[in-house]
């Protein structure tokens, strides 16, 4: 072999040993709002660092890199293979039609549809040979080391793959496609509910549209990490707005070069006295509230949350939640938790315009957590969380106060009185 030769191995050898030894990577807001500053406006609030995937660029660096289908490959052709369920499984009373599980996985593949929009569409076809994706429907129970596994894209690593250099250097060329996905229907106490397979196929189409071996960080998604759940049956805010953004991106972006630093940039909390957004009217609980100016805001079934950052990395978050219950048995029922080692807990009652309210602060040498909590309409009470690092709670707890001062409680006019019972619908 020729010096060159050698030199060229020496490098590649080198390039391939300081890619593996970056330690693994922390998500972070910094990395993210320098990659929304080069893509320009995204569907927020997203986990769109979390589907990300990690590849070697041409030069041999590592990074993330968003990896999708081309828009050319929509409408995306697939086929559903029917199960083949055994009498064993079969309820000998109410026996289940395969073609309900197939149904089931259909109306799955609506439901992308309609979060996405653009470019995205699907076109169910009657045999395996048309489809560019299968959808295999199995009884066959896979055991993990996580737990029993409902759904499975096999090889995920493999299925984003650099071509070579971009037009630009916030791009690469890739190549991203999905042949198979599996569907367990049954799990150790038989067959799934046609919503439980439902809700598998959900998750499993988010891994082939982009999110291959990713998950979000956050309970209540749809592609949350889940190995022996099967109740989430709908598509999360997160959801939506995170593969609305990937599929507004070209594919091949480059999100973050790995060993790259990003200043962290001043947030809007840290730049002005607090002040507050305008009010947020929820007919579903009553009330009005406002969040502190530049917060990230977040409708939850129960309620609202604003983080200062981002729904994943934040330096201080408040909730407005809405329970059922009343203002005594919440305070007795959180007594009787009690805390944890190196947790510290304390309590007082206070009024706020006449109106009782209990406040808990719960501290570790890391975190503080305040809790205040007042009775709203007959039989429900409002909980308010704020929460952020021990250090910082006497700098945000001013923002806090703002918050619970702005709360305002719109009691139903006496016709939705007349038509319902009065008490807060939640979705």
């Amino acid at each position: 072999m020729s010096a060159r030769g050698v030199l060229l191995v020496v490098i590649a050898l080198s390039v391939a040993a300081c890619v593996s030894a970056l330690p693994p990577y922390q998500h972070s807001r910094y990395d993210y709002a320098a990659f929304r500053a080069r893509s320009g406006l995204l569907s927020e609030p997203n986990y769109l660092p979390w589907v990300t995937h990690r590849e070697t660029l041409p030069g041999g660096q590592a990074a993330l890199v968003l990896c999708r289908w081309p828009d050319r490959a929509f409408p995306l052709r697939y086929y559903v293979h029917p199960p083949r369920i055994p009498s064993e499984e079969q309820d000998e009373f109410n026996p289940r039609d395969p073609q309900e599980y197939v149904q089931a996985v259909e109306r799955a593949f609506v439901r992308w549809e309609e979060a996405i929009g653009r470019p995205v569409r699907f076109v169910r076809v009657d045999a395996p040979d048309q489809a560019a994706l299968r959808i295999h429907l199995d009884v066959q129970r896979r055991q993990e080391p996580e737990g029993q596994v409902l759904g499975l894209v096999r090889n995920e690593s493999e299925h984003c793959r650099v071509l070579g250099a971009g037009p630009d250097l916030d791009h690469v060329e890739i190549e991203f496609a999905v042949r198979d996905a599996y569907l367990f229907i049954t799990d150790r106490f038989g067959l799934l509910t046609t919503g439980q397979v439902h809700a598998v196929a959900l998750h499993e189409i988010g891994h082939v549209l982009g999110a291959s071996g990713q998950h979000s960080p956050l309970r209540g998604d749809a592609m949350y990490k889940i190995a022996n759940d099967a109740r989430i049956e709908k598509l999360s805010e997160h959801d939506r707005n995170t593969f609305r953004a990937l599929y507004r991106i070209k594919p091949g972006a480059v999100y973050v070069r790995l060993g790259e630093k990003h200043a962290q940039p001043v947030t809007e909390a840290r730049r002005r006295p607090p002040s507050l957004e305008r009010e947020i009217i929820d007919d579903r609980f009553n009330l009005e509230v406002r969040f502190p100016t530049g917060w990230q805001v977040i409708r939850s079934p129960r309620g609202w949350v604003a983080v200062d950052g981002l729904s994943w990395d934040y330096d201080a978050s408040i909730q407005v939640i809405a329970l059922r219950g009343n203002l005594p048995a919440y305070l007795r029922q959180r007594a009787l938790m009690g805390t944890r080692p190196g947790e510290l807990m304390s309590s007082e009652m206070l009024e706020l315009d006449g109106q009782p309210i209990g406040r808990i602060v719960l501290r570790t040498p890391d975190w503080t957590e305040q809790t205040a909590v007042l009775d709203w309409d007959p039989g429900w009470i409002l909980v308010v969380v704020a929460d952020c690092g021990s250090e910082n709670f006497a700098f945000y707890q001013p923002w806090f106060q703002h918050v619970l001062l702005s709360l305002v409680h719109n009691p139903p006019s006496a016709t939705e009185s007349a038509v319902g019972s009065g008490a807060p619908a939640p979705e």
